[in-house]
């Protein structure tokens, strides 16, 4: 039995001796540096419901009725993420029952609430309120996500243009945003 242990002991030893210098002796440690990390996010931005009753003090005689909802881009707030923002998907997705010409616009605003990038879109009307879905997907070019890095807010605007018919249906708007960075002089 004790030579049974000296045994165990001895090829324990052998074998952690190998495995330890065969897997640092290939391993290149100058090559730290040229490590880039490159994480994807997935944020949601506005998201909001508009129905009949969000018109019922609205004057109808008006052509073009606009509602309106803003909100603070967080994730635009740290210089890391800004100076590392390599590539913006902006996903919008929108059920609508509501029978009038609709178009969505969303302003991204820096923080003194100047416009620095539009994304407008048509919203698909329904003829006999049925939900109707409208996706919009935009993916940013370097300048665009220049643009909207400055910014800080996010004023959506559904713009609904009245045919003389009866204000009726529900909207509800959900949008996203997929952003990926790159880290490489870590």
């Amino acid at each position: 039995m004790k030579y049974y242990l000296l045994y165990v002991r001895f090829v324990a030893l052998i074998t952690s001796f190998f495995i330890c210098t065969s897997c640092v002796s290939d391993v290149d440690f100058d090559q730290a540096q040229d490590v880039v990390i490159s994480p994807t996010v997935d944020a949601s931005l506005i998201f909001f419901t508009l129905d009949t009753s969000d018109f019922e003090t609205v004057d109808t005689q008006e052509v073009i009725i606009t509602a309106r909802d803003t909100t603070r881009l967080e994730f635009l707030d740290d210089d890391f993420i800004r100076e590392n923002l390599k590539e913006v998907t902006l996903d919008f997705q929108v059920d609508n029952t509501f029978g009038q010409s609709l178009v969505n616009r969303a302003s991204f605003l820096n923080g003194g609430g100047q416009e620095q990038f539009v994304v407008f879109f048509e919203i698909t009307s329904s003829t006999d309120g049925s939900v109707q879905r409208t996706e919009f997907t935009q993916v940013l070019s370097e300048e665009d996500i220049q643009a909207i890095s400055n910014s800080r807010i996010l004023a959506n605007e559904v713009i609904l243009t009245t045919n003389g018919a009866p204000i009726n249906g529900e909207l509800s708007l959900q949008s996203k945003v997929l952003y990926s960075l790159e880290f490489s002089d870590l």
